[in-house]
């Protein structure tokens, strides 16, 4: 059984011989290959070959294939920061008032060459694997995530706020809308088998249950119904601790949650086993990257013995795992699977 059958029987919710690994690594991935973040991001050769070291070097099941997390923002007039050696940030606001949010430009996220990168990118790898790996095509910002940046996180957080600004800030969710499902029509189109999206300033580490209701859960909604049109499964990840709205996240129609390690991680077991793939969810800088080669096993052990009435579950790291992780560490999380 190969790393594709084994996570498209999990994503069924049938019982594969064992769990499945994938992981968010990309800036490990270019780290072990000597490329920096600038290459990464502006040459599709250097992004691919980077991912397609890392999955051969440690015989990874399937591949979360990320660039940044300002990647829509920028394709939308975001001021973006271009780091040489760390990911791109967004830094400034393309909207400075919500309710001149009908002069924005429409969304054309292909004419952003960061955009054409990734799905290039996606592409190269999907062909160079040719179905012996599962492909999970990352499509960055959900849209209240995106929303937050584009309007400037302290500007958004006063304005959904207010009911006066309620209408505009519905349209600004649907401009935002717009831009993440052209970007998921796009990747469907590269051979990825997975699209996804984060929404990390919709939990509820920025603001409340009753504002993720409102404003982030009916575009997931929304989101997660285009990658099922598209014929692509589709995962949600949001950072910090979501117990406050798991029991809604499970209402979102993603076929899997790829959730932080802040989790209840018993009480997602027992919302999603019999509905949902969980991604996750080891301690990406503690665990994986600052832990010992032992702690790393037991953790993963922890989780694949959670999981093991279910087996809708995929082993991951909670987030993005840093560059800086010890190669042993990697392995330690691939044996805790391959030795189950």
């Amino acid at each position: 059984m190969n790393g594709y059958e084994r996570t498209a029987l999990v994503l069924r919710g049938e019982r594969s011989d064992r769990p499945p690994v994938m992981l968010h690594n990309f800036m490990h991935a270019a780290r072990e290959v000597g490329v920096t973040m600038r290459e990464f991001r502006t040459d599709p050769a250097a992004f691919a070959q980077s991912y397609i070291h890392s999955i051969e070097k440690y015989s990874l099941d399937g591949i979360m294939i990320d660039m940044d997390t300002a990647t829509l923002a920028g394709a939308l007039g975001v001021p973006v920061e271009l780091r040489e050696h760390d990911p791109a940030v967004a830094v400034g606001a393309a909207l400075n008032d919500l309710r001149a949010v009908d002069r924005l430009p429409r969304p054309d996220v292909a004419a952003y060459a960061p955009v054409q990168v990734w799905l290039e990118g996606v592409r190269r790898i999907a062909e160079y694997f040719h179905g012996a790996i599962f492909v999970r095509g990352n499509c960055d910002q959900c849209p209240f995530a995106l929303a937050t940046l584009v309007r400037g996180m302290e500007g958004w957080l006063m304005d959904i706020l207010d009911p006066d600004l309620e209408a505009a800030a519905h349209a600004l969710l649907e401009y935002c809308a717009e831009a993440t499902s052209q970007f998921l029509r796009l990747m469907s189109q590269t051979g990825a088998h997975m699209l996804s999206n984060g929404d990390s300033a919709a939990g509820p580490s920025v603001v409340s249950p009753r504002i993720y209701r409102r404003f982030a859960l009916p575009y997931e909604r929304r989101i997660a119904a285009l990658a099922h049109e598209l014929g692509c499964s589709y995962t949600l990840h949001i950072c910090g601790n979501t117990k406050a709205i798991l029991a809604d996240l499970a209402t979102c129609g993603a076929d899997a949650l790829d959730l932080d390690y802040q989790t209840d991680v018993r009480l997602a077991h027992e919302l999603m086993k019999n509905s949902m793939v969980f991604i996750g969810n080891l301690d990406p800088s503690a665990v994986v990257a600052l832990g010992t080669p032992e702690l790393v096993e037991a953790k993963s052990r922890e989780l694949i013995d959670l999981f093991a009435d279910t087996g809708r579950f995929i082993l991951n790291a909670g987030c993005a795992i840093p560059a800086t992780a010890p190669e042993a560490n990697l392995r330690a999380i691939v044996r805790a699977a391959q030795s189950w």
